[in-house]
């Protein structure tokens, strides 16, 4: 845009003060204007945790707008923004939506969140700007003059947020003065005020009848500034829909990770929908601090810290996030009980078969000790017994001298490394109970630290995912915010549930198994790291997060000034992780079986590499029936057929497909949910 007439009006008509417009004018908006509102309405849901949606708040907004328009008798430009503040709490209030208590807090965030949708949707125009930079450096002065809904606090946080808050020697906005350029009362005020000769007044902006005409009847010199283009640009703004961007944000990320010489960096996706979700539960809980199980916790963590780092507007209410290194086999140890009355729930369900020394192995037992136990007990130690725990071998165990010796001063022993372990994050869990954040899948570990507090605090857990149902209990309850079988399992669930042990394996950490507590050792965790696992995490791992965190980054730009929903978030991940599942080519598959050599269980019996159980098929062509009608339910056993085959025949493997699944899986979900949905209660029979 060429500037040189303005240029030519100043030095002419001896201009020696500027006046200018803000939107369109200094700088241009990336959505339609009324957009930033409904954004300003997620970032005030989201720090506040109001139970209520985005449209809902938006619309609150514009009622009030419209209520103080014809209460006042003023355009919606000269509301006092205040008034427009107290105006939305009085419905919140009376709506049940905040407390009369809650009512400082939304007001303290008020300006806040509009100054972030506001920046999150604006960038500068340059030529504008650089003009004026000229003018100034010229001697000349320049105002900023605006028919705006905010304060001139407001204003000034974006002229710093954009770094031109130095080029105005002040700041007009229609709201504060409660005049507007629209209705021509503003300018002669300001110039009152600023004791100038209108005739020594320019006036730019992009609107005929604010910027110039009322300017021009004022006294005022004015240039009008070329608006119809971005006039159609807001109107184009008014198409389209929140969904169809959002599936075209994951689409670009799926499309760019295809390009990575890394696999599966989308699983970004995954990570930062947990992350963000974790962060608006706890605003919701208004949860203070979250304790990150490790290993997988530490990858979250950072995932967690980011989005929290670039989405907190009130850095008082910031969460407090802590690293807790612990593992199925450090909770067995730090939570064990007398010998007579220890159930070793976890152990009797998942490997109930074990041998001696695998038991001894998962008290952590020496190798010494090992051996002076089994020469007493007169045992084999290798030999796998089954149902250990119900047997004599395990009660003579129980009641060998040497065993429970070395059981009660270690049980003592790590009770105390991990209660100073605890105590040295200086969280007040007594009085907020533990909120714990990890990858999944169950909660065994919440349960143990819920057993070694005897049951008295309680100990919440998120996780990405929930797929077992242990004993929950009032103060154990637990959340999976990606996918969870609680309350029910829907068709997403069971697309986002399949290989879960991907879930795990990219979100690995730099430092090997908590095996213990001692209050000798440093930060009170005993660790080993396999090597297998060591070499995958410096081989591949490494690089697979430092991808995924670059990813992260570009998510929260994209979807920063984007209103979504939780279905319609769910939807769209869903999608991609049914392309992921069923479209693999040689190159993850490769991948799939490098990270099976580095997966590594601590408890039982040790085992290395990811394991995959085939279905149980009882009735062929009930199976069949059932897959046509619920493919979704097979979608855990598909995901895992190509790598199966590739194993046995590559070429069989590459032949496979899976399009043609993919396709079927699109075509089920639009027949049951677009068409059925609307006509059929057989929905309620075989459905969900």
């Amino acid at each position: 845009m060429s500037l040189k007439p303005l240029h030519q009006q100043l030095k002419e008509k001896s201009i020696k003060f500027l006046f200018t417009d803000y939107y369109d004018t200094i700088v241009h908006r990336t959505v339609h204007p009324n957009y930033a509102q409904r954004i300003w309405a997620k970032f005030m849901i989201r720090e506040l945790g109001l139970p209520i949606s985005i449209d809902e708040l938006y619309f609150i907004r514009q009622s009030s707008v419209s209520y103080l328009i014809e209460t006042l008798g003023r355009i919606d430009a000269e509301i006092p923004y205040k008034a427009l503040q107290e105006e939305i709490c009085k419905r919140l209030i009376n709506s049940d939506i905040i407390t009369i208590e809650e009512k400082a807090d939304v007001i303290a965030l008020f300006e806040d969140a509009d100054v972030k949708a506001e920046s999150s949707v604006q960038y500068l125009n340059q030529d504008v700007v650089d003009a004026l930079k000229y003018f100034k450096s010229n001697g000349g002065k320049v105002y900023l003059v605006s028919d705006f809904y905010g304060s001139k606090t407001l204003f000034k946080k974006l002229l710093i947020h954009h770094g031109i808050i130095n080029l105005f020697d002040a700041i007009y906005s229609s709201a504060e003065l409660e005049k507007s350029k629209h209705t021509g009362t503003i300018y002669a005020p300001i110039l009152s005020e600023l004791a100038i000769d209108a005739k020594e007044v320019m006036m730019i902006g992009d609107n005929q009848r604010s910027d110039y005409n009322n300017a021009i009847k004022n006294g005022l010199n004015a240039y009008h500034l070329p608006h119809a283009k971005y006039l159609k640009k807001n109107k184009r703004n008014n198409f389209g829909n929140d969904k169809k961007r959002l599936n075209q944000i994951i689409n670009n990320v799926y499309k760019t990770c295809k390009k990575e010489a890394i696999p599966y960096t989308e699983y970004i996706v995954h990570y930062h929908t947990f992350a963000e979700r974790l962060y608006e539960t706890a605003k919701r809980k208004q949860i203070k601090d979250l304790f990150f199980l490790s290993r997988e916790g530490q990858f979250i963590k950072k995932l967690f810290d980011a989005y929290q780092a670039f989405s907190l507007i009130d850095e008082s209410k910031k969460i407090n996030t802590h690293y807790l290194k612990i593992s199925r086999h450090a909770a067995l140890q730090m939570s064990l009980k007398a010998i007579d009355v220890e159930p070793f729930v976890f152990l009797r369900k998942k490997y109930s078969d074990l041998s001696i020394n695998e038991f001894l192995i998962a008290v952590n037992c020496s190798d010494e000790l090992r051996a002076q136990i089994l020469l007493e007990l007169k045992e084999e130690g290798e030999t796998v017994v089954i149902d250990f725990f119900n047997t004599s071998i395990f009660e003579n165990l129980k009641q060998n001298k040497t065993f429970r010796n070395y059981y009660n001063a270690h049980r003592e022993a790590s009770h105390d490394a991990f209660s100073a372990y605890i105590n040295s994050f200086n969280s007040d869990i007594e009085q907020n109970g533990i909120q714990l954040v990890d990858i999944g899948w169950g909660g065994t570990m919440q349960e143990a630290i819920y057993e070694f507090f005897d049951t008295k605090i309680p100990v919440t857990g998120y996780y990405l995912g929930l797929a077992n149902i242990y004993d929950i209990q009032p103060k154990t309850k637990r959340y999976g915010l990606n996918f969870s079988l609680l309350p029910y399992t829907d068709y997403n669930d069971c697309i986002l549930m399949a290989n879960m042990q991907l879930y795990e394996q990219f979100s690995a950490a730099d430092h090997g198994s908590a095996l213990g507590y001692s209050l000798e050792a440093e930060n009170f965790s005993l660790e080993y790291h396999k090597p297998e696992e060591k070499w995958l995490y410096d081989n591949h791992i490494k690089n697979h997060q430092e991808i995924m965190l670059a990813l992260q980054q570009m998510l929260l730009k994209d979807l920063e000034s984007l209103c979504y929903n939780y279905d319609t978030l769910q939807d769209t991940i869903s999608k991609m992780a049914l392309k992921v599942g069923l479209f693999q080519n040689t190159k993850k598959l490769k991948f799939l079986e490098t990270l099976s050599h580095g997966f590594y269980q601590n408890v039982g019996h040790n085992q290395v590499g990811i394991s995959y159980e085939p279905p149980k098929i009882k009735s062929p062509v009930k199976s069949v029936i059932k897959f046509l009608m619920t493919p979704e339910k097979y979608f855990r056993y598909l995901v895992k057929l190509k790598p199966m085959l590739y194993k046995k025949n590559k070429l069989i493997a590459f032949f496979t497909p899976m399009y043609l699944v993919y396709l079927y899986f699109r075509i089920n979900k639009y027949f049951r949910f677009k068409i059925l949905n609307r006509y059929f209660l057989l929905k309620f029979n075989v459905f969900k």
